[in-house]
């Protein structure tokens, strides 16, 4: 059972390559993303910071409590599923290295951004907002991404007369797993995130002001 469950999650050209690459771009769009946010000032500051005090304000309203399924699936599965669609690209070997820098610059900066208005408890503030569904999701499209970066780069040596590039059943397995955790989070981004972000929001309602 141990070795199958190995085999399912060991892409057919091997995980080190992509994994690496992935990462590599992943860390260096947030590092980009904490730099930028840390940077902000002036005009950009105030925007951000009434853009944030508006979030919470609706938070604690609850005006914000149940955002539409539709709107959160679109959030949640567009990474993932521009990850898969990449794979079947020649040009997934850089398009899927960008998303991942792309992805990891939003969230370090959005992240970033609510602890540098309230200091350390921005943190607990940002894990409510993005930590929750973030403990699957990312881990999710880290899989579908290594998967498709592997992928796309055997189907660029296909392409020059070298192997394969057709996904197998363990592609499907990963990717049904894979979509799987990601239904968990959109359950979880549509009922559990509003709710505690709107029993949170009164602590941090103030601090901007």
């Amino acid at each position: 059972m141990r070795r199958r469950v190995v085999q399912i999650w060991n892409t057919p050209g091997g995980v080190t390559t992509a994994l690496l690459v992935v990462s590599c771009a992943f860390v260096s769009g947030g590092i980009a993303g904490l730099l930028v946010a840390s940077q902000v000032a002036g005009e950009g500051q105030i925007t951000l910071a009434a853009y944030i005090e508006s979030y919470l304000a609706a938070a604690q309203q609850r005006t914000a409590a149940a955002p539409g399924f539709f709107a959160v699936a679109l959030d949640l599965l567009r990474w993932p599923c521009l990850a898969v669609f990449m794979g079947f690209l020649s040009l997934g070997v850089v398009g899927v290295p960008i998303l991942f820098a792309v992805r990891g610059f939003l969230l370090s900066f959005a992240v970033s951004s609510f602890v540098r208005m309230f200091g350390g408890a921005g943190g607990m503030l940002a894990f409510s907002a993005f930590g929750l569904t973030g403990l699957l999701a990312v881990p999710a499209l880290f899989v579908l991404g290594v998967q498709s970066f592997d992928m796309a780069l055997r189907r660029l040596s296909a392409g020059a007369g070298k192997g394969s590039a057709l996904p197998g059943s363990q592609y499907l397995v990963r990717c049904g797993s894979c979509f799987g955790a990601l239904a968990l989070c959109m359950l979880a981004e549509h009922w559990a995130v509003p709710a505690l972000l709107g029993s949170l929001a009164p602590l941090f309602s103030g601090a901007l002001n």
